[in-house]
């Protein structure tokens, strides 16, 4: 019979995945009745002075659903949001309240919607179900929702700038730059918008596989193009002015037996530097790839879903098991592995004061050594899991947890 802790850690990492898809970690096993699916924490020597500058909440937070609801840093603020549809502006020193909006409010008194049966219906405590940002710039705040909403807010009033529907669920990050907010839907539709009106500029469509994961990749823009990794595990450089595909590669393979062993999304953001783009699929491989042509400049065998983090010369991820890899830029050749922290649905990693952070599905941020993979520091927030990777603003890290707590964390 499987642990209380492993049964839970089975059911948080399912969420991820469509029909009923499970991620599993690597196994050990203390006797023939109980495997153990979870890593159990062991002591750490702690390395890592840190310190909570702030805690707020911010409404509801996102439960148990699938999400990759992140706050953002701009403009001296913080931004941050939860699933129902709250929206809030904090000083990112001191954690104080600047605006706060409700986008069922918003875009009702902005729109004139209707006030009869089915403005009631669907008003709060209906759920906006954002799911996708925040993104921060052209002094507007921008995010999508799983009802299909694209919406930018003036970040400094909390005002609604405009709000599109683009008919498919949004659940990543937007791309903003060049005048364009590009975003991605799980449907396979990659759309164009003004960053001013909200006026389309294009739309590009591709056929999605019929099982995939519940995300999908944001895409970047970059020096004129956009590029975008999609569900069936391809990356593409799309022309910014028209939409037009200038290349394509495969980078996840789906070449597995049944739909499940073939699944090869490409979730996890792009990340280009000098050039080069690095992605990584789900049930693929790690890739660099030549921003002008597409080309293979290497590959290597990983699988994961989580976004990878760039610093310096190295390369960090974390794999589909909650494995953590250092490896080096140029060739793709691992530095070093750290496998102690497997099914603990880590996030992906970032770097903060010369160090890596990753959260996991208990509450607990977890600080490794970038040169060795060594775990050097533990923190314990709870709040029913971090699920999205944390953001980091100078030597503050600033983490929102499942149930809505948002924690401004101090690393010296």
């Amino acid at each position: 019979m499987q642990s209380k802790t492993a049964m839970k850690s089975l059911w948080r990492t399912s969420v991820i995945a469509l029909a009923g898809l499970s991620l599993s970690a690597c196994s050990l096993f203390g006797d023939e009745d109980e495997e153990i699916t979870v890593a159990p924490l062991q002591p750490v020597s702690q390395q890592v002075d840190t310190r909570i500058k702030w805690e707020r909440s911010v409404g509801d937070g996102v439960g148990e659903y699938f999400s990759r609801l992140n706050p953002t840093v701009a403009y001296g603020k913080v931004f941050a949001a939860d699933r129902q549809g709250m929206v809030k502006a904090l000083d990112k020193e001191t954690g104080e309240t600047l605006w706060q909006v409700d986008l069922h409010d918003l875009i009702e008194i902005n729109e004139g919607v209707d006030e009869g049966w089915f403005s009631g219906l669907f008003s709060s405590p209906f759920p906006a179900r954002i799911s996708g940002g925040l993104v921060a710039q052209y002094n507007k705040l921008f995010l999508g929702t799983e009802n299909g909403d694209v919406i930018a807010i003036d970040t400094e009033t909390g005002e609604l700038v405009w709000h599109v529907e683009v008919g498919n669920e949004v659940t990543s990050d937007p791309a903003v730059g060049e005048g364009m907010v590009v975003v991605h839907t799980v449907g396979g539709k990659v759309l164009s918008l003004s960053a001013d009106t909200g006026e389309q500029n294009w739309v590009y469509e591709y056929q999605t596989p019929t099982l995939t994961l519940r995300g999908a990749s944001a895409p970047s823009i970059v020096s004129g193009g956009v590029v975008l990794g999609d569900s069936s595990g391809r990356a593409s450089v799309l022309i910014g002015t028209n939409g037009q595909q200038a290349w394509s590669q495969a980078v996840g393979d789906p070449s597995g037996a049944t739909e499940l062993e073939a699944l090869a999304d490409i979730d996890s953001n792009p990340v280009i530097v000098g050039g080069v783009i690095y992605m990584i699929a789900y049930n693929g491989e790690l890739a660099a790839l030549e921003l002008r042509s597409g080309e293979v400049r290497w590959k290597r065998d990983y699988s994961a879903y989580e976004n990878l983090h760039i610093d310096g010369a190295s390369i960090y991820l974390t794999d589909a098991n909650s494995h953590v890899f250092g490896l080096d830029l140029r060739g793709g050749i691992e530095q070093w592995s750290n496998n102690e922290l497997f099914g603990r649905a880590l996030t992906g990693p970032t770097m903060v004061s010369n160090r890596l952070v990753l959260g996991d599905f208990e509450g607990y941020l977890h600080w490794l050594s970038p040169s060795s993979g060594e775990i050097i520091g533990r923190m314990e927030l709870g709040g029913d899991g971090i699920y999205a990777q944390p953001v980091v603003d100078g030597n503050t890290l600033y983490v929102q947890t499942r149930d809505g707590d948002l924690y401004a964390i101090e690393v010296n």
